[in-house]
């Protein structure tokens, strides 16, 4: 196995400059809204030149598309390192993950698919999710031998539709139910029957 390049001083400090504009964005998206916020914004907040974002980033929507790249890496990574993609209903541990990241990433999300945001980002996002449910779903043990005969890709759109207009809506008002219920009640909904039991899985 190849061991992972330690980063050099240069590539640390470009790291951790990329990482100050995408946060200095996300904040202000959710301050003043998307369409509202200029380069210049970002740079005065982020204490950075304009010309160092141009070398970054091409414009304000290509900041908020990488932090959603990244923000899907990350939910992909701690799903594989938290789930076992061997397990039945893995439909459900995809919802169950989902909703845990929006717990720990909710001004992320609500930058991305509240009303402050980009029409064009939402979808864009809601393309990825799809790409990344369909490959879970085509990879689950029980691919081939379905209780229901759902296409795979019309599967992973309706529960990208379903999870993005729940995730928004639990996130935008008071959070009454846990991540764990939420995925629950989504996929009792979904299939009309008891969400199985996550051995192993701390629901807190």
């Amino acid at each position: 196995m190849t061991e992972a390049k330690t980063p050099t001083r240069h590539e640390r400090r470009r790291l951790q400059t990329r990482a100050q504009l995408i946060q200095a964005t996300l904040k202000l998206v959710l301050e003043k809204g998307y369409d509202a916020i200029t380069i210049q914004d970002i740079t005065d907040r982020a204490d950075l030149g304009r010309g160092t974002f141009y070398i970054h980033f091409k414009d304000k929507a290509d900041v908020v598309w990488a932090a959603v790249q990244d923000m899907m890496r990350e939910m992909e990574r701690q799903a594989h390192r938290t789930f076992d993609r061997r397990a039945p209903q893995v439909e459900y541990y995809a919802l169950l993950n989902v909703f845990r990241h929006g717990r720990e990433n909710r001004d992320f999300y609500r930058v991305v698919f509240s009303r402050r945001g980009s029409a064009m980002l939402a979808d864009r996002t809601q393309d990825l999710m799809a790409k990344i449910l369909l490959y879970d779903l085509q990879q689950a043990p029980n691919a081939g031998k379905r209780e229901f005969d759902i296409p795979h890709e019309m599967l992973a759109q309706m529960l990208t539709g379903m999870i993005t207009r729940l995730l928004t809506w639990w996130l935008e008002s008071p959070q009454k139910y846990s991540a764990e219920e939420m995925a629950a009640f989504a996929y009792e909904a979904l299939y009309r029957r008891r969400p199985p039991e996550a051995k192993g899985i701390s629901t807190q």
